[in-house]
């Protein structure tokens, strides 16, 4: 030892000593990559935005084998600073992979026999140690492969979308269909360089914002009506019987809100007299036929950025709203309930407010909760008609409050309830009537009745809301044992639904209608992409998640297919009530985003056509969407840009062009919009020829589009666009054009993602 000894150490050797007594600030991944590093833990923002949070570890610089001194073994007996050993529980994280071991060379076995240079490399606290002691160093090598080869798992990302400043702004959780963008950042450049290159987007919208508001104040001459004039608001006989049939055909097989029987006695006194009809039967008529006025109008007019037939159900909803807020909170009877779950299932057929939906339907449940909806109402002594109507609306509030919380990314209030009220009886509407003393039998398994679906559903209720609740949770991370566990109960949840193919016992039975049998299924799938997605976005840096690529891909898939097969059996419904197709198809741009980064796919490999054949029906979906409500041009434009920077991917060399496809295909359809536009003053008479006449008699001066009547009662934002709209948008800023928040569109104002 002494002949490799050196006698005076020399200013290089003193450099060297100086440089080991330095700390590593920087990760592994950064020192070795020579970027810089900003030092948070467990993971640094570098890592966590490439993918590789896991294996960021922050362990010390291996030791210097290679000197110039000439030293063949390169252990000094010099004093030094020895390298963290794994005896003093210094090593890095149990849950870095393999990778991050290879890194830190300092905690594999050095092959040198010798006992003090297998001293220095464990860090074993005595200087002189014997064979034995030192062969027990070896258990702590087979220790720390062991940790390696079963790491622990790493905790999911939360993905949300935060935006905006100071009080303006807005937050969508884990849950909400928008939230993935926040982890795509390749697609969020992509858009905003998009946007920023094409000046049409920006130009068409400039155009049909005028158009909506000379339509918004168009609307402020339609005067109030009184009670007794509510029946002028009715539409032609032939229009309201075909909404109340289409509205019973889909909705109450899914929800359960009107009793038929009651109800259609009462319609057919409507129909008779309109003028002896009850306020609160028009504004449950009202508000029935808004929910289906969307896709029951086939003429494809528009009035600004809304088509005629979401037109008159706002109209019908903010009738039915001016109506309620008159009415006493003392003597509230059931029609009153009817009416309030019926504003939250027509707001949301219309988009009406979309950003208020959760708030709405949480409202809905804490009146419900206030006169005890939530608890059985055998306690209270009431006819079985009552006992079951209320069972009926309690459980259509529970679950429209909790797809609301799913859309917007937020705890559903039912995770901190306790209910004790029972589910609805599995009975048709003709075996529950009013003067009936005992409550009806449940038909048999296997005969579905219009509440099915409020049955079924109530059996995988109390996941859903456990699931919703832990993924929106901002402290409770789900470990990939739990993910595995809740997609197990999930499955387990959809394999008891009635099949497509099943048939009913009996002549007479009738099967489970497609829509809720559709819904049952949508419901609970969706979780399956909310539960994987987090582990599936760090398959490209551990393999052993493609599982999670894998259910990401087949639920996507099945959702996308699901409601494309309604939607072929001109079933539109669930283009406005759900959001399933948009969801699915951002994750499936995710997944070939990833796959086109892995060199290799051994594990899970899919054609690039497949993927691109679904994304391009959820287009054509969200087409018809637009279609029949003449908004939501923002999803389409999130699914035309992925689709385009997808296509980019592939085709290099078209990558400008694609980026104006992008845009295009988002300008097209506000043109179409734009081409069925409706002169104002018929507009009025389509969807109220009540108020057209009204405003005809007062001499309201109003024909032609654009036109405002009295530009002093313009609100403060309305008149700084008037202002503007002699701008060329190639001059004025961007968001002067977009609708609502502009961040929508570009997500310049993105909060940062964790």
């Amino acid at each position: 030892m002494d002949d490799h000894q050196p006698t005076t150490p020399t200013a290089q050797h003193s450099a060297w000593i100086a440089r080991r007594k330095r700390k590593p600030l920087s990760c592994t991944l950064c020192r070795q990559r020579k970027l810089s590093c900003d030092r948070e833990r467990p993971a640094c923002s570098r890592c966590r935005n490439a993918g590789r949070g896991d294996s960021c570890t922050y362990g010390e610089r291996p030791p210097n084998t290679s000197r110039k001194d000439g030293s063949r073994s390169g252990i000094s007996e010099e004093p030094r600073v020895e390298p963290p050993s794994p005896i003093r529980g210094d090593t890095p994280s149990s849950s870095a992979p393999l990778l991050s071991a290879v890194a830190n060379k300092h905690i594999l076995p050095l092959p040198a026999p010798s006992t003090a240079r297998n001293n220095i490399a464990w860090g074993l606290p005595d200087a002189h140690v014997t064979g034995a002691v030192a062969g027990s160093a070896r258990p702590a090598i087979k220790a720390d492969l062991t940790e390696l080869s079963n790491p622990e798992e790493p905790k999911s990302t939360e993905a949300v979308i935060f935006r905006g400043k100071n009080y303006t702004t807005q937050y969508y959780g884990s849950t909400n269909p928008t939230s993935l963008i926040g982890h795509f950042p390749e697609l969020r450049s992509y858009m905003r360089e998009s946007i920023k290159h094409h000046n049409s987007l920006a130009s068409v919208q400039k155009e049909l914002k005028e158009l909506d508001v000379g339509w918004k104040h168009e609307k402020r001459n339609i005067l109030p009506v009184k009670d007794a004039e509510l029946h002028l608001v009715l539409p032609d006989q032939q229009f309201m019987d075909e909404a109340i049939e289409l509205y019973f055909s889909t909705f109450e097989s899914v929800y359960r809100i009107v009793h038929r029987p009651t109800f259609q006695a009462e319609y057919d006194r409507l129909r008779n007299d309109p003028r002896d009809a009850k306020p609160a039967l028009i504004i449950l008529v009202l508000l029935m036929m808004a929910t289906v006025s969307a896709v029951l109008e086939t003429g494809r007019i528009y009035i600004g950025s809304a088509s005629l037939g979401r037109e008159r159900g706002t109209l019908w909803i903010e009738t039915a709203e001016r109506w309620l807020r008159h009415q006493s909170r003392k003597n509230i009877y059931l029609a009153i309930w009817q009416i309030r779950c019926l504003l939250v299932v027509s707001k949301q057929m219309n988009r009406y407010k979309k950003k208020q939906m959760w708030s709405v339907a949480g409202d809905l449940v804490r009146d419900g909760m206030a006169a005890g909806f939530h608890r059985d109402p055998r306690h209270k002594v009431l006819s079985p008609f009552d006992q079951e109507m209320r069972r009926r609306l309690w459980a259509t509030m529970t679950e429209l409050e909790l797809q609301a919380s799913i859309d917007r990314g937020m705890p559903s209030a039912l995770a901190a309830i306790r209910m004790d009220c029972a589910p609805p009886l599995d009975v048709d509407d003709e075996d529950l009537m009013p003067d009936f003393e005992r409550a009806p039998v449940p038909r048999p398994s296997g005969e579905y009745t219009s509440t099915s679906f409020l049955c079924l559903a109530r059996q995988s209720f109390d996941l859903r809301v456990c699931l919703n609740s832990r993924m929106n949770d901002l402290d409770v991370n789900l470990s990939y044992e739990e993910v595995t566990r809740y997609e197990e109960m999930v499955l387990a949840e959809l394999n008891k639904l009635p099949r497509q193919t099943e048939t009913s016992n009996g002549p007479s039975a009738r099967k489970l209608a497609g829509l809720a049998r559709t819904v049952l299924d949508l419901q609970l799938r969706q979780f399956l992409i909310l539960l994987h997605a987090p582990f599936a976005r760090q398959a490209e840096s551990n393999s052993r998640y493609t599982v999670s690529r894998m259910v990401c891909f087949n639920a996507a898939a099945s959702l996308i297919e699901q409601h494309w097969t309604l939607l072929k059996d001109k079933s539109p419904i669930l283009l406005l009530l759900r959001h399933d197709y948009f969801r699915a198809a951002l994750n499936l741009a995710h997944h070939a985003y990833i796959s086109s980064q892995i060199q290799v796919d051994l594990y899970f490999s899919v054609s690039h056509d497949t993927v691109m054949q679904f994304i391009q029906k959820a287009l054509s979906m969200l087409e018809d969407s637009i279609a029949y409500i003449g908004t939501g041009f923002t999803f389409q434009w999130y699914i035309s840009a992925a689709s385009s920077f997808l296509r980019s991917l592939v085709q290099t060399e078209r990558a400008a062009s694609l980026k104006q496809e992008a845009t295009n295909q988002v300008v097209k359809q506000y043109y179409r919009v734009l081409a069925s536009q409706e002169p104002f003053s018929r507009a009025k008479e389509s969807t109220c020829p009540f108020h057209f006449q009204q405003s005809n008699t007062l001499g309201t001066p109003l024909d032609l589009p654009g036109v405002i009547a009295n530009p002093t009662e313009m609100s403060y934002i309305d008149s700084l666009f008037s202002q503007s709209q002699e701008l060329d948008p190639s001059d004025a800023p961007f968001s002067q054009y977009f609708f609502g928040d502009p961040a929508a569109w570009t997500f310049d104002n993105l909060w940062g993602v964790e």
